[in-house]
């Protein structure tokens, strides 16, 4: 590890991200049938990328929890479901909540995520999010002549 402290190592990250960006891939992307198998795909993610950077001598803040806990947040992020159809938007919301939850997802971006997630649940049509959401229609009141 370098001499350097961990303010300046923090903000020498604030201002050049790319110092710590890697070419590390999210994982192979099948199209996830349930939210458990999104989440399961974001939560490994996290943990390749945190186990990658925490390797000895691998990268150049080797070793440093907070720092590949960063760049793990950033591979999380990165495997998350396309906000496509309404299956992705729900494994979108399912990996968006256990990120915020567990650290993976900052506070300060929560909000962005769930509202984009909002909109494309709003964008669906109407008849698309009731097939694939099914619930009970209301009885209609049958008039007593």
């Amino acid at each position: 590890m370098s001499g350097r402290t961990f303010e300046e190592r923090l903000i020498n990250i604030a201002f050049n991200p790319s110092s710590l960006s890697t070419s590390l891939d999210p994982g192979p992307t099948p199209k996830p049938t349930t939210a458990k198998a999104a989440l399961r795909r974001c939560c490994a993610a996290w943990q390749r990328s945190f186990d990658a950077h925490m390797a000895p001598g691998k990268h150049r803040y080797s070793g440093d929890k907070v720092l590949s806990a960063v760049q793990a947040g950033e591979a999380y992020r990165n495997a998350m479901p396309l906000l496509s159809g309404y299956e992705g938007i729900r494994d979108f919301l399912a990996c968006t909540a256990h990120g915020i939850l567990v650290g993976a997802i900052k506070p300060e971006t929560s909000g962005q995520l769930l509202y984009a997630a909002q909109i494309a649940l709003n964008s669906l049509p109407y008849e698309a999010r009731r097939l694939n959401h099914p619930h009970k229609e209301p009885k209609q009141l049958e008039k007593s002549e």
